[in-house]
């Protein structure tokens, strides 16, 4: 044979497939992660605050208390949907208010506070449905709750100690 005639051989297209498809899922995993290490990492594990209170309460429940919860909610806040602004409409006039010159701080102050304010009606109007929720609930039913309310928080104050150690 002649030294330039020398075929080269490819690697079969099914091989190079695999081989892309196991990079892609290599990559998957990696991001999958890194996504849970920066969500979840030591830094993370912190006391609820503000409008975060409710987490806990909400992981106690068992899946099917979680889905009656939810329909209570969602029955209540359609009740007054035809009372509130548009979805969005908060931001959309912040928008405006941020693209106008001058800048109207008064204005814009305004506007984020109405937002908090809609924020903390929803929240206790959440807080009212949780705690009818609860009153309807049998003794039994209740204190299983409170029982896995309990390792929740405490497992919660170990990850916030071990963090900051």
């Amino acid at each position: 044979m002649m030294a330039g005639s020398e075929k080269k051989t490819r690697t079969p297209l099914w091989m190079r497939g695999l081989l892309l498809g196991s990079l892609a899922l290599n990559l998957a995993v990696a991001g999958i992660v890194a996504g849970g290490l920066w969500r979840h990492g030591p830094e993370r594990f912190e006391p609820p605050r503000g409008r975060d209170f409710v987490t806990p309460y909400t992981r106690a429940f068992t899946p099917e208390q979680r889905r009656e919860l939810g329909a209570q909610l969602r029955a209540r806040f359609e009740r007054g949907r035809d009372e509130r602004p548009p979805p969005f409409a908060d931001y959309r006039q912040a928008l405006d208010l941020l693209r106008r010159e001058p800048f109207d701080r008064a204005g814009f102050e305004a506007a984020l506070a109405a937002q908090d304010g809609r924020a903390a009606a929803r929240q206790q109007m959440g807080q009212q449905v949780l705690a009818e929720y609860m009153a309807g609930l049998p003794p039994a039913a209740r204190a299983a709750y409170a029982d896995r309310l309990q390792e929740d928080l405490d497992r919660l104050i170990r990850r916030i100690e071990k963090a900051r150690k």
